[in-house]
């Protein structure tokens, strides 16, 4: 991971003073998304900001992905919290046994390609996010869940043998 010169990159960041925006203080430097960072792929940045989400306690999403007309290639994407935007169950909130609503989220990375050097590079980031996050609960998100080597070994023998676990 390597930085830009902030004259190539367009810097963009939210620094609200909303007192309903988390701001996340405990994650160390390294792992912080920050302006004009550079990646070798979009995976690896994707991963970044992934590794970024399991230490503060949120699961993300790709939120939008931008490709060019003649070569079909990726060339801008946008990752987001998972409790980006709103939406309003069909379901009665009273019926609901494990309610998940959207809470306006605004924390998120954007991330182009540099066509002059074919790297990924970090051009927006807002790091507050509109609710609490948990970092000693985000093992529990389907995101950041890892399943033990004796865990998977146990699960492998037991499909070849035709045993379902309830």
């Amino acid at each position: 991971m390597d930085s830009l010169p902030q004259s190539i990159v367009s810097v963009s960041s939210s620094s609200g003073t909303d007192p309903n925006l988390h701001i996340l203080g405990d994650v160390d430097d390294d792992f912080i998304s920050q302006v004009g960072m550079t990646f070798q792929s979009l995976e690896e940045a994707a991963a970044f900001y992934k590794e970024y989400a399991r230490r503060v306690g949120f699961s993300t999403k790709i939120r939008n992905t931008n490709r060019c007309k003649e070569t079909k290639e990726i060339k801008n994407q946008l990752i987001t919290c998972n409790r980006e935007g709103k939406w309003i169950s069909e379901i009665p909130y009273v019926e609901k046994t494990n309610p998940t609503c959207g809470a306006n989220c605004p924390a998120r990375i954007y991330v182009h390609v540099v066509k002059k050097t074919k790297r990924w590079c970090i051009s927006k980031v807002v790091l507050q996010h509109s609710h609490p996050c948990f970092p000693y609960q985000a093992r529990m998100l389907p995101q950041h869940r890892e399943l033990s080597m004796h865990v998977r070994h146990i699960i492998e023998i037991n499909d070849k043998s035709g045993i379902r676990s309830n």
